[in-house]
């Protein structure tokens, strides 16, 4: 060949390698853009669901769905939430995309002799195995994700359920626990408002609710995580601070029955019941035996003066309570009165009781107390939408 004709063809050889290599590295780059997204792309999704941001307004400091904002990402995945108190067992299962629950399933816990048994029964009746995260409210003391409820024998053990089931993940807390994130998850119709107080941003909350027992928590707010942190307690077997002739005699007269007078003995459904009991002991007139909810009922109607006075100490005693947590934690932010019971007590709350044993006129920390906004929970599913957003947390 010619020199000429060489020349030409190590030309184009050249041309072709450096047309390869552009192509290469252009695909090169074009992956490693792919990958680094999709790295950056879950780094973020994680960190959304890490922090759970809180959205304040301006009178309440909960606003519906504040503290979970991707919540489409997981358009595939399925999350199992549960309250579980002394008398029922509430679960809900969701896809992690919808606002609302895809199946809901009750059983009264004194049905099973298990956690375990009531598990199953679930999970045969809906047809449904196999689940992302799950998230259980239990009535009780829990210390390294496992829990043995204080008014049943059920032990709650999240290593035990991952083991035996297809759930990726289980975390297991107090009920009002859940209930102090639930409040995140209200809308304001949820919320009675019993005293507007003086709300200040960030400020410490306490969250209290008689029903089978009696549950309290508060929140601090954390400037890192930039959210309300929720501490659950054991304060409602503290002993009661009895006030006025009368709880002193009630304290007495449950001290003789059982050793001792738990807040939790004289603020709870059993407790509503015990406060009749005792009145009925001391009254001449022939009552029947009753339950909270017929106590309730009959106070409602106006056809027992003897309930309508027992309900009137009980929400005396809730109320003085109410005030003796956000005493103790200075609950700037609001007091909340969840639970069961109070809910069912909304006509009865107008009389005034409640508030007044709060606000304590004429005590020496009245104004700080009246500084406190005090709110009633009405809505019953409170524990398990914070249970929700507990689980989301998990995928």
């Amino acid at each position: 060949k010619s020199l000429s004709e060489v020349t030409l063809e190590q030309r184009q050889l050249r041309e072709t390698r450096h047309s390869r290599s552009i192509l290469l590295a252009s695909a090169s780059t074009r992956r490693m853009d792919c990958v680094t997204f999709a790295r950056t792309n879950s780094e973020h999704i994680r960190l959304v669901h890490r922090r759970r941001q809180c959205i304040k307004s301006q009178k309440f400091p909960h606003v519906r769905g504040q503290l979970m904002s991707a919540h489409a990402t997981f358009s595939e995945q399925t999350i199992l939430v549960a309250d579980i108190g002394g008398t029922n067992a509430r679960f809900c299962i969701w896809h992690a995309d919808q606002k609302k629950e895809a199946h809901t399933w009750t059983s009264e816990t004194s049905k099973h002799d298990s956690f375990d048994s009531c598990l199953q029964q679930l999970m045969s009746e809906l047809q449904i195995n196999s689940f992302d995260a799950a998230c259980f409210a239990v009535a009780g003391v829990v210390a390294n994700n496992s829990c043995t409820l204080t008014n049943i024998g059920w032990t709650v053990d999240a290593d035990s359920v991952k083991s035996k089931y297809n759930i990726g993940k289980v975390k297991v807390i107090n009920d009002f626990e859940a209930v102090g994130y639930g409040v995140f998850e209200l809308d304001q119709s949820d919320i009675l408002t019993l005293n507007d107080g003086d709300r200040k941003a960030n400020g410490s909350i306490a969250i209290l609710g008689p029903g089978t027992g009696l549950g309290e928590a508060f929140l601090t707010w954390d400037d890192n995580l930039n959210r309300y942190e929720v501490h659950p307690t054991e304060g409602s077997h503290a002993d009661f601070a009895a006030r006025g002739e009368i709880q002193h005699a009630l304290s007495l007269w449950v001290e003789k029955q059982l050793e001792e007078c738990e807040v939790e003995h004289v603020c709870s459904g059993p407790g509503l019941v015990r406060i009749y009991d005792f009145l009925r002991s001391q009254s001449s007139n022939t009552s029947p035996v009753l339950t909270p909810a017929e106590i309730s009922m009959r106070a409602n109607s106006g056809g027992c003066e003897l309930c309508a006075q027992a309900v009137d100490i009980f929400l005396e005693i809730l109320g003085a309570e109410a005030a003796n947590l956000g005493l103790k934690c200075l609950a700037t932010g609001g007091v909340y009165i969840a639970g069961g019971i109070p809910a069912k007590m909304k006509d009865s709350l107008s009389n005034g009781c409640l508030l007044k044993s709060f606000l304590r006129p004429g005590s020496k920390f009245c104004k700080l107390r009246g500084a406190f906004p005090l709110y009633v929970v009405l809505n019953p599913e409170v524990g398990i939408l914070g249970s929700k957003a507990v689980a989301l947390e998990l995928l």
